[in-house]
């Protein structure tokens, strides 16, 4: 099932925090369209490492990025990541990985549309 498309990106709510002011929001999604991959590619560097502290913190900074973007769907997964971290369930956030890169892949064109 797709998620809800205001969960993938809820634009109304990236404006409203934004003061509709275009430029502002341009600069918050160039920069999380910059930091997502490392971002990721640092939780998947944690899990091959089996290293729970790296895996909560480059979750953690993943969380709050796509928080602040009003990215719901990545949030949470993001979420999920850093409590397997915190909790030191490393194994378990394989299954996670995949489905916060699957996330990722239905927010970056929403993204993209907004800095045409």
């Amino acid at each position: 099932m797709a998620a809800d498309p205001a969960a993938i990106l809820d634009v109304d709510a990236l404006e409203r925090q934004t003061g509709g002011d275009a430029e502002l929001r341009g600069e918050i999604v160039r920069m999380f369209l910059e930091d997502c991959p490392q971002h990721v590619d640092a939780i998947g560097g944690a899990i091959a490492a089996g290293d729970a502290a790296a895996l909560a913190s480059s979750s953690h900074a993943l969380k709050g990025s796509a928080a602040y973007l009003k990215a719901a769907v990545v949030r949470d997964r993001a979420a999920d990541l850093e409590r397997c971290g915190r909790e030191g369930r490393v194994a378990d956030a394989t299954a996670v990985l995949a489905a916060l890169r699957t996330a990722v892949a239905d927010l970056l064109p929403e993204l993209h549309k907004l800095t045409l």
